[in-house]
């Protein structure tokens, strides 16, 4: 009796004291490592002003049952039955991704083992940050979470993250290629099915595994497959617009990235001779569901206005005639039709009409104003990249034209007003591969390779093998424009 009256008054006693508060763990990694206070201010915290590359903020995946079962429970009165909530919750603190509930039949590892857990935080935390340095976070966000309760794109995010970390990492041990191998081919597999059901083939998270894994094919060089999966994604992504043809635009912004992301891969396909869209479509058909809000702006998936992709969509067109091909692989003289100089004229004058764009206003909110700065400069290496290519290809402009040295000269000062370290530089991999391959000064070719090596050096296996391809073009001193040299040695090259 008295052992239990003494612990009736530790409880009061307890009671009248306010539970302390739990210690924070989403502060950034530097905050955290030195185990201090930090102020969670966004994209550099004070006290990492000084080194503002090691501030970074990782993400913590916290299960969609336990984080409603510490809601309620700090919501519901002591001793009183805690109702579990079947809701799923749409607002998504930038800090954590939350995860669905696990399907109970799903045949998905859903996180199930360590392996699964560590690439998926690797590719919420760093590769897709690679892949889009400039996008919304909100677009990694829901797509790590519809990826959990789609197991195919699932797994080609795993697969991504899987060959991310080798690169990263140096490791080209059959260990991390086993992995990458088992996530592709449980992708392809869960696509395949999805392909095979009238509900699930139209869906925005069909098209994006296909994108997913052209993406990543690229990245490791997988030539022969990579097209495939974009083949596929157009027809994916043709279904999935047609389903929404109603409507005048794509408003959700997940979907709207999603159209932008195939945009970006096949406008690259396209200028290097490959085409992925459908003959009895019109090459830029996907751009009408864009929001005529966005199009003056620079994108922050791309790294360009939206205005120039039916203009690189044309540019490979003309680009992509037999008479060009082989006048400028004979380096024969050749005198342009005149109804090709005047579309080429026409062209030309259409982009450097919007030489000058900047970011809209939610590009502005969403990232600090150093990388806004260097989305204006990426538009820019991407017009006059445009325009080397349109004299070189279409208008074959020898490559001591003046002309042609002042389009490098514009591309180079581009690439030297952004940061060398900053993720923008991600997105300019073809106007600095175009610059590179043209350029006969060595400084110009050391500043390009510099760059491409601090890309590299983050994993981003398209950028070692265009450095390869650079060296390779240089060694050989071609004076070809470097898409034919290549097509002449039976190689592929997509600059993503």
């Amino acid at each position: 009796m008295v052992v239990f009256e003494v612990r009736q008054q530790l409880v009061a006693l307890g009671n009248q004291f306010p539970t302390p508060p739990q210690r924070r763990r989403d502060g950034c990694s530097e905050c955290r490592r030195k185990k201090v206070k930090c102020d969670l201010r966004r994209p550099v915290c004070s006290r990492c002003t000084r080194f503002p590359k090691e501030c970074r903020y990782g993400q913590n995946f916290v299960s969609e049952r336990q984080r409603l079962k510490r809601q309620d429970a700090s919501e519901q009165p002591p001793h009183s039955p805690i109702k579990p909530k079947v809701s799923l919750c749409t607002n998504i603190d930038e800090s954590v991704v939350i995860l669905p509930r696990q399907i109970h039949l799903n045949p998905s590892p859903f996180l199930s083992t360590e392996q699964s857990l560590f690439f998926l935080r690797l590719f919420a935390t760093e590769t897709a940050p690679r892949l889009f340095p400039a996008a919304p976070s909100i677009f990694v966000h829901q797509l790590v979470n519809r990826a959990l309760e789609t197991p195919h794109l699932l797994h080609a995010l795993l697969a991504s993250a899987s060959s991310h970390h080798g690169r990263l990492v140096g490791d080209t041990a059959a260990i991390s290629r086993t992995a990458t191998l088992k996530f592709t081919s449980y992708a392809v597999s869960g696509l395949r099915a999805a392909l095979n059901s009238p509900e699930e083939m139209p869906k925005a998270e069909t098209t994006m595994t296909a994108l997913a894994l052209s993406t990543n094919d690229i990245c490791n060089g997988n030539r022969d497959i990579w097209q495939a999966h974009l083949s596929g994604a157009t027809r994916l992504l043709a279904a999935f617009l047609d389903r929404h043809a109603e409507a005048p635009s794509v408003a959700d912004p997940f979907d709207l990235c999603l159209v932008k992301w195939f945009a970006t891969l096949d406008v690259m396909a396209n200028l290097t001779g490959i085409c992925a869209s459908p003959t009895d479509r019109d090459p830029c058909w996907y751009l009408d569901k864009i929001p005529d809000a966005q199009v003056g702006y620079v994108d922050d998936i791309s790294g360009y206005c939206p205005e120039l992709i039916p203009m690189l969509a044309q540019l490979g067109q003309m680009a992509g005639r037999q008479d060009l091909f082989m006048a400028a692989k004979c380096g024969a003289q050749f005198t342009l039709p005149r109804q090709l100089l005047e579309e080429a004229q026409e062209l030309e004058y259409r982009i450097r009409s919007i030489t000058d764009r900047t970011v809209s206003d939610s590009t502005s909110k969403n990232h600090d104003s150093a990388l806004t700065v260097d989305l204006q400069h990426t538009h820019r290496a991407f017009v006059h990249a445009s325009l080397l290519h349109l004299h070189r290809r279409v208008q074959l402009l020898p490559r001591d034209h003046s002309q042609v040295k002042e389009d490098i000269t514009n591309i180079v000062n581009a690439v030297l007003n952004i940061d060398p370290f900053s993720p923008a530089n991600i997105l300019i991999l073809w106007p600095m591969f175009t610059a590179g391959c043209e350029t006969s000064f060595v400084s110009e070719r050391d500043l390009i390779q510099k760059r491409m090596a601090n890309m590299q050096s983050l994993g981003l296996g398209n950028y070692t093998r265009a450095r390869d391809m650079l060296r390779m073009f240089w060694s050989s001193g071609s004076l070809l424009p470097w898409d034919i040299y290549f097509a002449e040695q039976g190689i592929q090259l997509v600059l993503f």
